[in-house]
Protein backbone atom coordinates (compact mmCIF):
# COMPACT_ATOMS: atom_id res chain seq x y z
CA UNK A 1 0.00 0.00 0.00
CA UNK A 2 1.80 2.85 -1.39
CA UNK A 3 1.90 5.93 1.20
CA UNK A 4 2.97 9.41 1.84
CA UNK A 5 4.61 8.80 4.99
CA UNK A 6 5.93 12.38 5.91
CA UNK A 7 2.08 13.62 5.46
CA UNK A 8 0.80 10.93 7.10
CA UNK A 9 2.98 11.76 10.41
CA UNK A 10 2.33 15.19 10.57
CA UNK A 11 -1.29 14.23 10.67
CA UNK A 12 -1.07 11.35 12.73
CA UNK A 13 1.02 13.47 15.31
CA UNK A 14 -0.84 16.71 15.78
CA UNK A 15 -3.61 13.83 16.59
CA UNK A 16 -1.58 11.70 19.22
CA UNK A 17 -0.99 12.97 22.74
CA UNK A 18 1.01 11.11 25.52
CA UNK A 19 -1.21 9.86 28.36
CA UNK A 20 -0.43 7.88 31.72
CA UNK A 21 -2.06 6.11 34.29
CA UNK A 22 -2.25 6.25 38.07
CA UNK A 23 -3.79 4.45 40.95
CA UNK A 24 -5.07 6.63 43.94
CA UNK A 25 -7.44 4.94 46.80
CA UNK A 26 -8.72 8.47 48.82
CA UNK A 27 -7.49 7.63 52.50
CA UNK A 28 -5.04 4.89 51.89
CA UNK A 29 -2.51 6.90 49.67
CA UNK A 30 -0.96 10.49 50.59
CA UNK A 31 -0.21 10.55 46.54
CA UNK A 32 -1.32 8.66 43.15
CA UNK A 33 1.09 5.91 42.08
CA UNK A 34 2.06 5.37 38.74
CA UNK A 35 1.07 2.83 36.61
CA UNK A 36 1.90 2.92 33.19
CA UNK A 37 2.54 5.32 29.94
CA UNK A 38 0.65 4.93 27.18
CA UNK A 39 -0.32 7.03 23.76
CA UNK A 40 -3.91 8.25 23.17
CA UNK A 41 -5.60 9.96 19.91
CA UNK A 42 -8.23 12.31 19.17
CA UNK A 43 -11.24 10.62 16.83
CA UNK A 44 -13.18 13.01 14.63
CA UNK A 45 -16.82 11.28 14.41
CA UNK A 46 -18.69 11.40 11.07
CA UNK A 47 -20.55 14.73 10.25
CA UNK A 48 -22.80 13.04 7.80
CA UNK A 49 -23.48 10.17 7.18
CA UNK A 50 -22.03 7.39 9.66
CA UNK A 51 -19.37 4.95 9.25
CA UNK A 52 -20.52 2.36 6.76
CA UNK A 53 -19.24 -0.40 9.75
CA UNK A 54 -22.07 1.20 11.92
CA UNK A 55 -25.04 0.87 10.56
CA UNK A 56 -26.04 -0.81 13.27
CA UNK A 57 -25.92 2.00 15.70
CA UNK A 58 -29.24 3.55 16.30
CA UNK A 59 -29.59 7.28 15.60
CA UNK A 60 -32.72 9.03 15.79
CA UNK A 61 -33.80 12.86 15.46
CA UNK A 62 -31.21 14.63 14.86
CA UNK A 63 -27.42 13.62 14.91
CA UNK A 64 -25.47 13.71 17.91
CA UNK A 65 -22.50 13.22 15.80
CA UNK A 66 -23.12 15.55 12.71
CA UNK A 67 -22.30 18.87 14.14
CA UNK A 68 -18.92 19.53 15.30
CA UNK A 69 -16.82 17.19 15.17
CA UNK A 70 -15.79 16.51 18.53
CA UNK A 71 -19.41 17.33 19.68
CA UNK A 72 -21.67 14.98 21.64
CA UNK A 73 -25.42 15.66 22.67
CA UNK A 74 -26.71 15.30 26.70
CA UNK A 75 -30.24 15.56 26.75
CA UNK A 76 -31.04 19.29 25.36
CA UNK A 77 -27.92 20.74 25.21
CA UNK A 78 -24.99 20.42 23.55
CA UNK A 79 -21.18 20.02 25.45
CA UNK A 80 -18.58 20.15 23.43
CA UNK A 81 -16.03 16.94 24.42
CA UNK A 82 -13.05 15.84 23.10
CA UNK A 83 -12.77 11.87 22.83
CA UNK A 84 -9.58 9.97 22.40
CA UNK A 85 -8.96 5.93 21.91
CA UNK A 86 -6.00 4.40 23.81
CA UNK A 87 -4.94 0.85 25.10
CA UNK A 88 -6.86 -0.37 27.62
CA UNK A 89 -4.23 -2.08 29.21
CA UNK A 90 -2.26 1.13 30.40
CA UNK A 91 -5.62 1.94 32.30
CA UNK A 92 -6.07 -1.51 33.94
CA UNK A 93 -2.83 -3.10 33.73
CA UNK A 94 -3.60 -6.11 36.13
CA UNK A 95 -6.08 -7.41 33.66
CA UNK A 96 -3.23 -8.17 31.63
CA UNK A 97 -0.97 -9.88 33.50
CA UNK A 98 -0.81 -13.57 33.97
CA UNK A 99 -0.60 -13.62 38.08
CA UNK A 100 -1.75 -10.37 39.20
CA UNK A 101 -1.17 -11.33 42.98
CA UNK A 102 2.28 -11.28 42.00
CA UNK A 103 1.70 -7.01 41.82
CA UNK A 104 2.62 -4.85 44.33
CA UNK A 105 -1.49 -3.64 44.27
CA UNK A 106 -3.59 -5.51 46.68
CA UNK A 107 -6.65 -7.02 44.97
CA UNK A 108 -9.44 -4.78 46.73
CA UNK A 109 -7.38 -1.15 45.35
CA UNK A 110 -7.30 -2.65 41.23
CA UNK A 111 -10.79 -1.02 40.77
CA UNK A 112 -11.75 1.00 37.70
CA UNK A 113 -12.39 3.82 40.19
CA UNK A 114 -9.32 3.86 41.67
CA UNK A 115 -7.41 4.38 37.84
CA UNK A 116 -6.76 8.37 37.07
CA UNK A 117 -5.46 9.66 33.90
CA UNK A 118 -3.44 12.84 32.71
CA UNK A 119 -2.74 13.42 29.42
CA UNK A 120 -0.11 16.21 28.44
CA UNK A 121 0.86 18.74 25.95
CA UNK A 122 3.47 18.06 24.13
CA UNK A 123 6.09 20.56 23.62
CA UNK A 124 7.59 21.57 19.70
CA UNK A 125 10.38 18.93 19.84
CA UNK A 126 8.14 16.28 20.65
CA UNK A 127 8.85 15.57 24.70
CA UNK A 128 5.81 15.57 27.12
CA UNK A 129 5.04 18.22 29.51
CA UNK A 130 4.74 17.71 33.01
CA UNK A 131 3.65 20.94 34.07
CA UNK A 132 1.15 21.04 30.73
CA UNK A 133 -1.33 18.38 32.67
CA UNK A 134 -4.77 17.88 32.60
CA UNK A 135 -7.06 15.12 34.10
CA UNK A 136 -8.55 12.49 32.31
CA UNK A 137 -12.10 10.30 32.21
CA UNK A 138 -12.01 6.67 31.29
CA UNK A 139 -15.64 6.93 29.55
CA UNK A 140 -15.76 2.89 28.97
CA UNK A 141 -13.55 -0.13 28.51
CA UNK A 142 -13.58 -2.61 26.04
CA UNK A 143 -14.91 -5.83 27.32
CA UNK A 144 -12.99 -8.18 25.04
CA UNK A 145 -11.07 -5.80 23.24
CA UNK A 146 -7.38 -4.10 24.58
CA UNK A 147 -9.50 -0.48 23.73
CA UNK A 148 -10.15 2.03 25.61
CA UNK A 149 -12.12 5.33 24.95
CA UNK A 150 -11.70 8.71 27.38
CA UNK A 151 -12.14 12.26 27.55
CA UNK A 152 -10.53 15.15 28.49
CA UNK A 153 -12.13 16.85 31.94
CA UNK A 154 -12.74 20.10 31.42
CA UNK A 155 -11.69 22.51 34.20
CA UNK A 156 -14.76 23.83 36.66
CA UNK A 157 -13.22 27.45 36.19
CA UNK A 158 -12.44 27.06 32.88
CA UNK A 159 -12.21 30.77 32.06
CA UNK A 160 -9.05 33.45 31.17
CA UNK A 161 -7.05 32.48 33.67
CA UNK A 162 -4.37 29.92 34.93
CA UNK A 163 -5.67 26.42 35.14
CA UNK A 164 -4.45 24.62 38.32
CA UNK A 165 -2.83 22.10 36.13
CA UNK A 166 -0.51 24.69 34.80
CA UNK A 167 1.38 25.47 38.06
CA UNK A 168 -0.28 28.31 38.48
CA UNK A 169 1.69 30.34 35.65
CA UNK A 170 -0.95 32.14 33.51
CA UNK A 171 -0.96 29.08 30.99
CA UNK A 172 -4.13 28.12 30.21
CA UNK A 173 -3.41 24.25 29.41
CA UNK A 174 -7.43 23.50 28.12
CA UNK A 175 -7.60 26.35 25.68
CA UNK A 176 -4.17 25.26 24.29
CA UNK A 177 -5.26 22.04 23.99
CA UNK A 178 -8.47 23.02 22.23
CA UNK A 179 -6.24 24.59 19.82
CA UNK A 180 -4.66 22.06 19.02
CA UNK A 181 -7.71 19.94 18.69
CA UNK A 182 -8.55 22.02 15.72
CA UNK A 183 -5.05 22.07 14.44
CA UNK A 184 -5.40 18.66 13.96
CA UNK A 185 -8.77 19.21 12.58
CA UNK A 186 -10.41 17.39 15.46
CA UNK A 187 -8.62 14.38 15.10
CA UNK A 188 -8.33 11.55 13.24
CA UNK A 189 -11.33 9.19 11.42
CA UNK A 190 -11.71 6.04 10.94
CA UNK A 191 -10.55 3.88 8.24
CA UNK A 192 -13.10 2.59 5.64
CA UNK A 193 -11.58 -0.79 5.97
CA UNK A 194 -9.30 -2.79 8.16
CA UNK A 195 -5.57 -3.04 6.64
CA UNK A 196 -4.74 -6.00 4.81
CA UNK A 197 -1.97 -8.13 4.74
CA UNK A 198 1.14 -7.11 3.02
CA UNK A 199 -0.51 -3.34 3.91
CA UNK A 200 2.35 -0.69 4.81
CA UNK A 201 1.07 1.58 7.47
CA UNK A 202 2.51 4.32 10.06
CA UNK A 203 2.56 3.71 13.91
CA UNK A 204 2.91 7.37 15.75
CA UNK A 205 3.01 7.68 19.10
CA UNK A 206 4.94 8.55 22.24
CA UNK A 207 7.47 6.00 23.97
CA UNK A 208 8.91 6.60 27.21
CA UNK A 209 12.45 8.30 27.17
CA UNK A 210 15.65 6.14 27.63
CA UNK A 211 14.88 2.50 29.73
CA UNK A 212 11.16 3.69 30.63
CA UNK A 213 10.83 3.33 26.74
CA UNK A 214 13.08 -0.40 26.52
CA UNK A 215 11.61 -2.03 29.70
CA UNK A 216 8.00 -3.25 30.58
CA UNK A 217 8.30 -1.42 33.96
CA UNK A 218 4.52 -3.36 34.89
CA UNK A 219 6.54 -6.84 34.48
CA UNK A 220 7.00 -7.73 38.24
CA UNK A 221 9.82 -9.98 37.57
CA UNK A 222 11.87 -6.45 35.87
CA UNK A 223 13.61 -5.16 39.19
CA UNK A 224 15.28 -8.66 39.43
CA UNK A 225 16.33 -9.06 36.02
CA UNK A 226 18.58 -5.87 35.99
CA UNK A 227 21.77 -5.00 37.65
CA UNK A 228 21.60 -3.14 41.10
CA UNK A 229 23.14 0.15 39.55
CA UNK A 230 19.78 0.00 37.00
CA UNK A 231 17.68 -0.81 39.22
CA UNK A 232 18.40 2.01 41.63
CA UNK A 233 18.09 4.64 38.05
CA UNK A 234 15.29 2.71 36.82
CA UNK A 235 13.23 3.04 40.15
CA UNK A 236 14.38 6.96 40.16
CA UNK A 237 12.82 7.16 36.76
CA UNK A 238 9.67 5.54 37.98
CA UNK A 239 9.37 7.70 40.63
CA UNK A 240 9.42 10.43 38.78
CA UNK A 241 7.98 9.06 35.13
CA UNK A 242 5.88 12.44 33.83
CA UNK A 243 7.66 14.52 31.45
CA UNK A 244 10.02 11.35 30.69
CA UNK A 245 7.68 10.64 26.99
CA UNK A 246 8.72 11.12 23.25
CA UNK A 247 7.53 11.27 19.98
CA UNK A 248 8.31 8.44 17.67
CA UNK A 249 7.40 6.75 14.72
CA UNK A 250 7.48 3.43 13.06
CA UNK A 251 6.27 1.37 9.94
CA UNK A 252 5.23 -2.14 10.28
CA UNK A 253 3.78 -4.48 7.86
CA UNK A 254 0.54 -6.20 8.04
CA UNK A 255 1.21 -10.02 9.01
CA UNK A 256 -2.70 -10.49 9.46
CA UNK A 257 -5.56 -8.33 8.79
CA UNK A 258 -7.30 -9.78 12.24
CA UNK A 259 -4.49 -7.55 14.08
CA UNK A 260 -0.94 -8.52 13.63
CA UNK A 261 2.17 -6.70 12.29
CA UNK A 262 6.21 -6.12 12.14
CA UNK A 263 8.34 -2.96 12.05
CA UNK A 264 9.50 -2.47 8.71
CA UNK A 265 11.45 0.88 9.65
CA UNK A 266 12.14 1.89 13.03
CA UNK A 267 10.87 0.24 16.24
CA UNK A 268 7.85 0.09 18.86
CA UNK A 269 8.39 1.00 22.36
CA UNK A 270 6.75 0.70 25.59
CA UNK A 271 4.33 3.92 25.91
CA UNK A 272 2.96 3.93 22.61
CA UNK A 273 0.27 1.29 22.89
CA UNK A 274 -2.63 3.36 22.05
CA UNK A 275 -0.94 4.65 18.95
CA UNK A 276 -3.46 4.58 15.64
CA UNK A 277 -2.41 2.30 12.98
CA UNK A 278 -2.69 4.41 10.05
CA UNK A 279 -3.30 4.05 6.58
CA UNK A 280 -2.95 5.97 3.57
CA UNK A 281 -5.29 8.45 3.19
CA UNK A 282 -4.37 9.00 6.80
CA UNK A 283 -6.59 7.25 8.95
CA UNK A 284 -6.50 5.01 11.93
CA UNK A 285 -7.03 1.57 10.96
CA UNK A 286 -6.17 0.39 14.08
CA UNK A 287 -5.33 0.79 17.90
CA UNK A 288 -2.03 -0.53 18.90
CA UNK A 289 -1.77 -2.50 22.00
CA UNK A 290 1.99 -4.58 21.09
CA UNK A 291 3.60 -7.27 22.43
CA UNK A 292 0.81 -10.76 22.30
CA UNK A 293 1.13 -13.73 24.69
CA UNK A 294 1.22 -16.37 21.61
CA UNK A 295 2.53 -13.98 18.91
CA UNK A 296 6.33 -13.04 20.23
CA UNK A 297 7.80 -11.66 17.17
CA UNK A 298 4.51 -9.96 15.60
CA UNK A 299 3.03 -6.70 17.39
CA UNK A 300 -0.38 -6.53 17.99
CA UNK A 301 -2.78 -3.75 17.17
CA UNK A 302 -7.00 -4.15 17.33
CA UNK A 303 -8.26 -3.78 13.67
CA UNK A 304 -10.54 -0.48 13.79
CA UNK A 305 -13.73 -2.48 12.17
CA UNK A 306 -14.34 -4.66 15.21
CA UNK A 307 -14.54 -1.61 17.64
CA UNK A 308 -16.25 1.36 15.18
CA UNK A 309 -19.99 0.20 16.68
CA UNK A 310 -18.77 -0.23 20.29
CA UNK A 311 -17.14 3.47 19.84
CA UNK A 312 -20.31 5.71 18.48
CA UNK A 313 -22.68 3.57 20.84
CA UNK A 314 -20.19 4.23 24.11
CA UNK A 315 -19.94 7.91 22.93
CA UNK A 316 -23.77 8.22 22.11
CA UNK A 317 -24.77 6.71 25.31
CA UNK A 318 -22.72 9.60 27.03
Amino acid sequence: MPHDSLATDFCGQRSCFPVMSFLHVPGKMSRPLWLMMGTAFLLRFPRKAPHPAAENIPISGSDPLAGDASCNVVGDSTVTRHFLLTAKHTFVPWMYVADPKRLKVPEEYRKIRFVVGRLYLPSAEGRALASHAMELQLVAVHPTMDVALLSVKEPQKHIAEASVSSGGNGFDVFSEFKRRVESAEGGLDFAAENPKKGDKCLITGYRGVGKLGLLDTFDPDLLQQVSEVERNELLEAMRHAEGKQESATTTVEVLDSTGMCRTVVGCCYHGMSGAPVLVKDNTCGGVLYGKHPDHHAGIGYVPVCGIIDWVLGAVLSK
